[in-house]
C-alpha cells in the first residue's frame, strides 16, 4: 500500500509539473519564440521542486531498481556491458503511469525512456526540461527523439525562411546552411542547462523516402550529413557534451548505410524492429530474425552499439507471444553488439497505416509474462524499497 501510495505521488507531482507549461501555453495566444523558451523554463522550475519534494517525502522509490547503473558515467551510457531496456509510451509526455505499468508488468525497472519531440516555435516544441528533469528523478536516463519539422516555424518571425510550403524541399541543406541556428542554439543551450545526460536521436529514418519530410525525397544524403555535423558541432560549442547522439536509419531501405554521419559525431547506431503483420500490402508476418538478423552484421560494423529504438509487433497474422520470446530470449548471445532496446508502448499508431495500430504488451497478459520470462536472465530485476 505504501509503494502505491508513493508511486501515485510521484504520478501526480509529475503531471503537476507538465500541466503547469500546457496551462501557461493555453493561456496564452502567442506562444513562439522568447515566451515558448520562458515557459519551458518555468515548468521545469516547478517540476523540479514538485521531484525534490516528491524524493522527500516518498523515499527512493523505483530508482532504487537502477542502483546498479552509474547514470553519471557517460563513458558507461555510451558503451554499457549490459542492455540498457527502455520504453516510448504513447501517454508521454502527459502521464509516465503507462511506463509504471509496464515495468510492473514485464518485471524490470528500465533505465531508458523515450520521448518525442518536434522542432517549432511553440512551447512544445522547447527542449523538455519538465519531463526529463521527472524521468532522470525517477532513476532512468531521457531519450528524445528530435523530429525536424521545419513547417512549424512562424513566417513572420522568420523572414529568412522560405514560406511553409517551400521549406522541405532541401530542408536538411538549409540547416547545414545555418539557417534554423536560432532554434539549434536554444535546444543546446537548454541541453547544457540539464547538465545530464540525455539520449538524443536526430532525423530517424532519414534514407525512408514516404514518412517524413527530412527524408531522401526532399534532400541529398551530403545535406542530411552536413545537416547533422552541423548540429552536434553547434551543440558542443553551447557546452551540452552531455548530449548522447543516436544515429537512426531505416534498414529496410537500401544504401541507408551512406547516410551516416562519420564516427566523430555518432555514438549510437540504431533501428526500428516493428513487426506489421499482414496489415498492408506492403507487409507481412516476419520474425525478429528476418527483420533485423539480416542487418545486423552492417548495423555492428560501424564499432558503436546498436540500439534497437523501436521494438514491437502487432497481434495480427502470427503469434505474437511467441515472437516477443523468441526476439528476446537468446538475444544477448546471438546479436552481441545490441545494447539497448526499447519497447514501443502506444495503443493509437496511425505513423503508417489509415487505421490505427496497437502495439502495447502491457495490456496483453500472456505475452507481458512471455517478455518477463524471456528477458529474466540477462535484465537486471526490478527492485523498489519500501
Amino acid at each position: 500500500m505504501r509503494r502505491r501510495s508513493r508511486i501515485a505521488l510521484s504520478i501526480v507531482a509529475i503531471a503537476a509539473g507538465t500541466a503547469f507549461v500546457y496551462l501557461l501555453t493555453a493561456m496564452s495566444s502567442a506562444t513562439s519564440g522568447p515566451l515558448a523558451a520562458g515557459l519551458a523554463r518555468a515548468g521545469a522550475m516547478v517540476g523540479s521542486i514538485e521531484n525534490r519534494a516528491r524524493a522527500r517525502f516518498s523515499g527512493p522509490g523505483r530508482a532504487a531498481g537502477l542502483a546498479w547503473l552509474d547514470r553519471s558515467d557517460m563513458s558507461i551510457l555510451k558503451s554499457p556491458k549490459e542492455i540498457l531496456l527502455g520504453a516510448y509510451d504513447g501517454r508521454l509526455p502527459a502521464s509516465l503511469d503507462g511506463i509504471l505499468e509496464l515495468e510492473r508488468r514485464i518485471g524490470t525497472t528500465l533505465p531508458v525512456i523515450q520521448l518525442y519531440s518536434a522542432w517549432g516555435d511553440d512551447a512544445v516544441h522547447q527542449f523538455p526540461l519538465v519531463m526529463s528533469n521527472a524521468i532522470w528523478d525517477m532513476g532512468s536516463v531521457p531519450m528524445i527523439t528530435w523530429e525536424p519539422w521545419l513547417t512549424e516555424f512562424d513566417s513572420r518571425r522568420h523572414t529568412h525562411l522560405p514560406l511553409r510550403e517551400a521549406r522541405d524541399s532541401h530542408g536538411m541543406g538549409s540547416i547545414a546552411r545555418g539557417a534554423y541556428d536560432f532554434y539549434i542554439d536554444e535546444w543546446a543551450q537548454a541541453a547544457a542547462r540539464f547538465a545530464r545526460p540525455v539520449y538524443v536521436r536526430f532525423a530517424h529514418e532519414m534514407n525512408d523516402p514516404y514518412r517524413y519530410p527530412w527524408g531522401p525525397q526532399n534532400n541529398t544524403k551530403e545535406e542530411y550529413i552536413e545537416g547533422w555535423r552541423r548540429i552536434v558541432t553547434r551543440f558542443r560549442a553551447a557546452g551540452a557534451t552531455n548530449v548522447i547522439w543516436i544515429w537512426s536509419p531505416h534498414v529496410a531501405y537500401e544504401y541507408w548505410d551512406l547516410y551516416y554521419p562519420g564516427s566523430g559525431t555518432v555514438d549510437w547506431v540504431a533501428t526500428g524492429v516493428l513487426n506489421f503483420g499482414p496489415i498492408a500490402q506492403w507487409s507481412k508476418w516476419w520474425t525478429f530474425d528476418e527483420i533485423f538478423g539480416a542487418k545486423y552484421e552492417k548495423l555492428a560494423s560501424f564499432g558503436k552499439p546498436v540500439m534497437i529504438a523501436e521494438f514491437g509487433s502487432l497481434a495480427v497474422g502470427g503469434n505474437r507471444t511467441s515472437w516477443y520470446a523468441g526476439a528476446l530470449a537468446t538475444l544477448p548471445q546471438k546479436y552481441p553488439a545490441v545494447k539497448s532496446l526499447l519497447f514501443f508502448e502506444t495503443g493509437a499508431d496511425q505513423t503508417v497505416t489509415y487505421q490505427r495500430v496497437d502495439w502495447r504488451i502491457a495490456v496483453d497478459s500472456l505475452t507481458a509474462v512471455a517478455v518477463a520470462s524471456a528477458i529474466a536472465p540477462w535484465a537486471p530485476p526490478r527492485k523498489e524499497t519500501r
